[in-house]
């Protein structure tokens, strides 16, 4: 294989991964909007916003969500979406080890599609963790090179991925937490 051929698969990739990363943002960002008084209950309870600013950071963070998933899509954006992608799941990654820190592992982080959900720890940090080095490798690649619109195959590859990443969170939901766990 040459150099342009690497780079070409290289910049394919990089467009796969903010095409799921968009799919997933735009879907965390609606699933928000829809559940729009449990997620309040989120923030005021895992991120601890005082009740009458819970529904603005709501709606603030749904709409940043979405955002930054549009971005992504948009291949003279996509360094700034990645950009704001690595800003939000950083933020979800601190708010988690903080709430773990304070012992608080069975607050609800609102970071689940589904209904059940596990108490806080290894995976949650894992998780939030490998979406934001996920971010920032958009957010870098598409600085440094210049990358292509998302086409077709990839939008069918990236919601193939969010089924999986929606199933494996289901999975860990329903895990029972190990003994000896790292977090």
């Amino acid at each position: 294989m040459t150099s342009a051929s690497n780079l070409g698969v290289a910049e394919l990739l990089i467009v796969q991964l903010a095409a799921f990363l968009a799919a997933l943002l735009a879907a965390s960002g609606l699933h928000k909007l829809i559940l729009r008084e449990h997620i309040r209950a989120v923030v005021h309870d895992f991120a601890r916003v005082p009740h009458r600013f819970a529904p603005f950071v709501a709606a603030a963070v749904a709409a940043t969500e979405m955002l930054a998933g549009i971005l992504l899509w948009i291949p003279s954006s996509r360094a700034a979406g990645g950009a704001l992608a690595v800003l939000i799941w950083f933020g979800y990654l601190g708010l988690i080890l903080r709430a773990i820190a304070q012992g608080r592992r069975d607050v609800d982080c609102g970071c689940s599609f589904g209904a059940e959900r596990r108490p806080l720890g290894t995976y949650h940090v894992v998780r939030n963790a490998v979406l934001t080095g996920a971010a920032l490798l958009v957010a870098g690649a598409s600085a440094a090179s210049a990358t292509g619109p998302v086409i077709a195959s990839q939008i069918l590859a990236a919601l193939a991925l969010l089924v999986l990443y929606g199933a494996l969170d289901q999975a860990m939901s329903l895990t029972p937490p190990r003994t000896g766990a790292l977090l």
